[in-house]
């Protein structure tokens, strides 16, 4: 049986690499005692995060503070890398 934090782990990497085809760079921070987030730096020099939750029995993307509503990672990747280079 996987872990949240498996399951979280695979959704954002898959995220990493649809942003990679967009093209958008990103960094996956695995800490040891806390969840993995995915960062996208963004035009203004900060990275933002994105985090995976789990929510109604799905895994959802949070975006700026909002949940993404994409039905597709592709989709998700092309808005979030609009959005930082903005």
């Amino acid at each position: 049986m996987r872990m949240p934090s498996e399951d979280r782990f695979r959704l954002l990497v898959r995220l990493a690499w649809e942003l990679r085809a967009v093209p958008a760079s990103t960094t996956l921070v695995l800490p040891h005692y806390a969840e993995p987030v995915l960062f996208v730096p963004c035009r203004n020099g900060h990275s933002e995060p994105v985090l995976a939750v789990a929510r109604d029995g799905a895994w959802r993307l949070v975006w700026r503070g909002r949940m993404l509503t994409e039905s597709h990672l592709a989709q998700a990747a092309r808005r979030i890398a609009t959005e930082a280079s903005e």
